[in-house]
């Protein structure tokens, strides 16, 4: 074994090995150091340089064939080459090391970040470059970090947790909010984790990415987690009450097997996009108003408050749906705002509001709305805002095996339909007053075209039903079932 010379070893740009533990191969071109972790230690490096020009001397060595000696026996052989690996262990690696420690500066602190963080009294001022690091909890159990993070841009909150596999090992709770302290000028990013074990501990990672309006938060546990593991995360997010309000271009979560919880955000924040995703997660909304909206879990309940200008989605399955929507669109707008609310599983539950100041009878539908349940009780209401004029939607709820009911106030005007297989189809009209904003003189009707017991088709609008129409400007209620009841009532 041929050992470089102190001089000849080149400059560690590399960052330091943290490892007591250390061996080293070397060849007539390259030097390849690599860290052996011990038990406690939590990562292994393996730095490689490159030393073409110094060891060229060393290269024309290695290549010269030695001279051997014929006389020696294959158990001489075999006695030497014991005898050069005791040496290369007992004398070698002692000066490789030496060497190495020459060369590399002073190790970190353990509780110190490889990179700079964002210093929370730099009035929300960040360097243009990111800034990225993993935060380095000493070897414990339990840890906790606090960080200063942009008010506005994008937001990203992800783990890498399976409900396959660590299904009753990993627990989170996500809070995203209003800071109650009013004195509050910073937006605050706080991560709480409890572990059952420090082996699991040491495993786990929580790493953040930072930019001027960028905040990137993502969460590793090992992939071999045991049934006699756990890790348990609290995570809260929350934005100042500032005069001027954040803008949030994107909100966007995927966390499988965490609670997640939007609190009411009034006039302090603003969301464009927002995505909350996670198998096994429960998502509580108290208030939420984007101009787009995906929620998307499995196996646990949505439940909040919603308003939406471009679209709506909340989907889940095995599970009950309960919403509180209002819904607006632009008249001037090319296309309708959507809404699809779906659970495979369970009961769905919602209050549909309407708004979209037309100036006239709309030529396109304002709102595109379905609704739909494998099994379970279905029931909406849609109605208009009231200083909202009668706006143009299509509404389609569909039930597998329960009940459905979809009930309208006296401003939709256009066809329905109502079916069942095994049960009954009910349309019925309540007496409240409304009058047609564009023609105050018509009186409003309702007619039938189909009336049995599992099926109802008709029309109900101002004055008589159009003979010929574009169906794009028509608004249209379906509600359909299969081995339940499936009602339509209609307020006026």
């Amino acid at each position: 074994m041929i050992l470089a010379d102190e001089d000849d070893v080149p400059e560690d740009k590399g960052p330091p090995s943290r490892s007591p533990h250390l061996f080293a191969i070397l060849s007539a071109r390259q030097v390849v150091v690599l860290a052996v972790p011990s038990p406690t230690t939590k990562h292994s490096q393996a730095l490689t340089y490159n030393n073409n020009n110094n060891l060229n001397d060393s290269s024309s060595t290695l290549r010269k064939p030695l001279q051997r000696r014929r006389f020696l026996s294959w158990r001489s052989t075999l006695v030497a080459l014991v005898v050069y690996i005791l040496l290369t262990l007992v004398i070698g690696v002692p000066i490789i090391l030496k060497v190495r420690i020459h060369l590399s500066p002073s190790l970190p602190s353990q509780t110190s970040p490889p990179t700079r963080r964002p210093d929370p009294q730099d009035n929300g001022k960040y360097p243009s470059n990111s800034l990225a690091y993993t935060t380095p909890w000493p070897d414990k159990s339990t840890g906790s970090t606090e960080n200063v993070v942009p008010s506005n841009g994008q937001f990203s909150l992800t783990s890498n947790a399976s409900y396959v596999r660590d299904f009753g090992i990993v627990f989170g709770d996500l809070y995203v909010g209003v800071n109650p302290d009013q004195s509050a000028r910073n937006t605050v990013l706080s991560v709480k984790m409890q572990t059952s074990n420090s082996s699991v501990f040491d495993q786990t990672f929580t790493c953040f990415s930072l930019t001027e309006n960028t905040t990137d938060l993502s969460l590793y546990v090992p992939n071999n987690l045991s049934p006699s593991d756990s890790i348990l995360y609290n995570i809260s997010l929350l934005f100042p009450q500032s005069e001027d309000p954040s803008q949030i271009n994107t909100f966007g979560t995927f966390l499988p097997l965490f609670d997640q919880h939007l609190g009411s955000f009034s006039n302090f924040v603003t969301f464009d996009k927002v995505s909350l995703e996670g198998p096994t997660s429960k998502i509580t909304v108290d208030s939420l108003s984007a101009r787009r909206v995906f929620i998307e879990t499995s196996m646990q309940p949505i439940v909040g408050e919603f308003d939406a200008s471009d679209s709506l989605v909340l989907s889940t399955v095995l599970a009950p749906i309960e919403a509180n929507i209002t819904l607006y669109n632009d008249p001037d707008s090319n296309f309708p705002t959507f809404m699809a609310i779906d659970t495979g599983n369970g009961n769905l539950t919602s209050m549909l509001t309407l708004f979209a100041p037309n100036k006239m009878q709309p030529l396109r539908p304002n709102f595109i709305a379905n609704m739909r349940t494998f099994y379970g009780t279905l029931n909406s209401t849609v109605v208009h805002d009231p200083s909202s004029p009668p706006t143009s939607i299509k509404i389609r709820a569909e039930n597998g095996l329960g009940p459905s009911s979809v009930t309208l106030d006296e401003k939709f005007q256009g066809i329905f339909q109502v079916t069942t297989k095994q049960a009954r189809a009910l349309v019925t009209q309540g007496d409240a007053q409304s009058t047609d904003p564009w023609m105050p003189n018509l009186q409003r009707n309702m007619l039938t075209s189909i009336n049995s017991t599992a099926r109802m088709d008709g029309w109900i609008g101002w004055g008589d039903q159009p003979q010929f129409w574009d169906v794009s400007q028509v608004g249209e209620v379906v509600v359909e079932t299969s081995l339940a009841d499936a009602s339509l009532y209609f307020l006026g």
